[in-house]
């Protein structure tokens, strides 16, 4: 098999040598360029047309980002794996919204590195191993918001449900909530109303199902 034709863009000379003699000794993938900015990466890439880029986020200049977007519309047979040391949610799923195949962070072993190559050549979605857990409260997270939007609750009702899984009584959360008695069996049957439900154990039996509390 044709090795994996290789471009790596990153304005830091040494991290671009320390890439290039990471993979000199794997037979899998091939180094064909590289460049130190967007502009020099555009050309680069057209010139050479490689398998996979190696792209970092933060550039001087225009950002990895832009030129990530830009290559999806321009140079679609590149695919593109992030490159860098920022593991903030942000730029993850900023870099997978616009076309990346894969994000590792600089200190990727070797093997990771060629594994991820490998993968994405194939065209398969990578991710370092580290940024596993960050994805999964991402995924975790936006399941339980489209949960609290299909039942209508607002972010008072969350707190009550809270409140009454830790078995308050009604005046412990009158006095919790700054509310009422009255108040508070107004608001628990709203809420039993929006779980379906008719009691306080099914309300909260509901609540920890669908990971609101």
């Amino acid at each position: 098999m044709q090795p994996i034709r290789v471009v790596i863009v990153d304005d830091h000379p040494v991290v671009r040598h320390g890439l290039r003699s990471m993979l000199a000794e794997a037979e899998e993938v091939r180094v064909v360029g590289e460049a130190s900015n967007v502009e020099e990466a555009l050309e680069v890439i057209a010139a050479l047309r490689p398998d996979v880029v190696l792209l970092d986020i933060r550039m001087p200049g225009t950002d990895g980002l832009w030129l990530l977007k830009r290559l999806a519309e321009k140079e679609p047979s590149a695919k593109v794996i992030i490159l860098t040391n920022y593991a903030e949610e942000q730029f993850l799923l900023e870099a997978f919204r616009s076309g990346a195949y894969g994000y590792f962070l600089k200190n990727v072993s070797r093997e990771e590195l060629v594994n991820g190559l490998q993968t994405v050549h194939k065209g398969n979605r990578m991710l370092s191993p580290e940024l596993m857990d960050l994805v999964l409260r991402q995924f975790a997270e936006l399941g339980r918001q489209q949960t609290v939007e299909r039942f209508g609750l607002s972010k008072t009702e969350l707190k009550l449900l809270k409140v009454l899984a830790e078995g308050a009584t009604n005046r412990e959360i009158a006095e919790r909530m700054y509310w009422s008695e009255t108040t508070v069996k107004r608001k628990l049957s709203e809420v039993f109303q929006k779980l379906g439900v008719s009691n306080r154990a099914q309300a909260v039996a509901v609540a920890m199902r669908h990971g609101l509390i």
